[in-house]
C-alpha cells in the first residue's frame, strides 16, 4: 500500500467504520464502567476555596497592618 492510499481521508473513513469493534452480547452492555470523575474525584474546588481564603486572609492582613503603621508612624507629623 502507498503512502497516498494509506493516510488518505477517503481511506481513513473506511478504516474507522471496520475499526469499531461491534458487541451484541448483552452481558456486556449491562456492564459498563463507572465515569472517571466518580472513581478519581478532582480536589479543585477543594484547592480553589483555600487558595480565596488565603488571598483573603493577606488582603485583610495588609490593610490591617497599613493602617496601624499609618497610625503609629505617620500621624504626628502634622504637630
Amino acid at each position: 500500500m502507498s503512502r497516498k492510499q494509506k493516510f488518505s481521508r477517503a481511506n481513513k473513513n473506511k478504516q474507522h467504520e471496520t475499526d469499531i469493534p461491534i458487541h451484541n452480547d448483552v452481558e456486556e452492555q449491562g456492564k459498563t464502567l463507572p465515569p472517571r470523575t466518580k472513581k478519581y474525584p478532582s480536589s479543585k474546588a477543594k484547592l480553589t476555596k483555600v487558595y480565596y481564603n488565603v488571598v483573603f486572609v493577606l488582603f485583610v492582613a495588609l490593610v490591617v497592618f497599613l493602617l496601624w503603621y499609618g497610625n503609629n508612624y505617620h500621624s504626628n507629623t502634622s504637630e
